[in-house]
């Protein structure tokens, strides 16, 4: 499993993309560092990041209640990053989010159609996307499910304009949905991570955003494709909330393609 697990990194890290910055509360309270998991899709040919609505949602609130937010980072460091470990500087403007997240349906996605600027800085690090031809479903047989995510736990801040976290790749199993998800789990599927898991994270925060892939051996190679966001934890169970990615992927290419249509009508170009 060790050596299936380093070659999954190896693999699906190059679509893992982390979001990272510094959180400043108001009244002098202490910073916080913060990273969020994240992965980076296509689709119609665009460039989109997918992480988790709660985190998005969080940073609002936040911002409202009077907290300040700076060092945002897009971070490609399992994609290869060829730039002695720097991430990529990012402008985050919450106006340009979209977010789908309710928590009595289980409803968990933000995403952010990322520009040129950051797609020429992502791909000279050796980060690519995750095609629609890789987009699946958990109900599709598979011989593993792994999720890619930080640890919040891993995380640290050199003060200045460095963060460092832990990318931990966890085999999970299928799990059933815990009492406390009621309603929650028409709109989820839900997984354990495997008996071992203990030594590589203690707690999964911090693994919201997080691609779940399924893995599957055709022909004697192995095929992946992925399936879900993950969302939240059952402490107590152990056992992971995940949101379906495909049909949310489906339900934005129609929306998409109206944006780029307008975009195209309106003479916009390339930044």
């Amino acid at each position: 499993m060790a050596d299936l697990t380093t070659r999954v990194a190896r693999t699906v890290g190059k679509h893992f993309v982390t979001l990272s910055c510094i959180q400043r509360p108001p009244a002098d309270a202490q910073p916080k560092t913060l990273v969020f998991s994240g992965f980076l899709i296509d689709i119609l040919g665009e460039w989109f990041y997918v992480t988790a609505g709660h985190i998005v949602r969080d940073i609002g609130t936040a911002i409202a209640a009077g907290s300040e937010f700076d060092v945002w980072r897009l971070d490609d460091q399992t994609a290869g990053n060829r730039f002695s470990g720097k991430a990529v500087p990012y402008a985050f403007d919450l106006k340009r989010w979209f977010v789908l997240q309710d928590d009595s349906h289980g409803f968990d996605y933000a995403i952010v159609h990322l520009a040129p600027f950051y797609r020429r800085q992502l791909e000279a690090g050796g980060a690519t996307l995750i095609g629609k031809a890789i987009w699946s479903d958990h109900v599709v047989p598979a011989d593993y499910w792994v999720l890619v995510g930080i640890p919040s736990e891993s995380v640290n801040y050199d003060g200045e304009s460095v963060i460092r976290a832990r990318v931990v790749v966890s085999p999970l199993r299928p799990a059933e949905a815990p009492d406390l998800a009621e309603r929650k789990a028409e709109n989820q599927f839900y997984a354990t991570p495997l008996d071992g898991s203990e030594a590589f994270f203690k707690d999964a925060d911090g693994f919201s955003g997080g691609p779940v892939f399924a893995l599957k051996k055709v022909e004697g190679r192995w095929c992946y494709g992925v399936i879900g966001v993950q969302s939240a934890w059952y402490r107590s169970s152990r056992t992971m909330a995940v949101c379906p990615f495909t049909s949310f992927a489906l339900a934005l290419e129609p929306v998409v393609a109206e944006a780029l249509e307008e975009y195209q009508r309106d003479g916009g170009s390339a930044v």
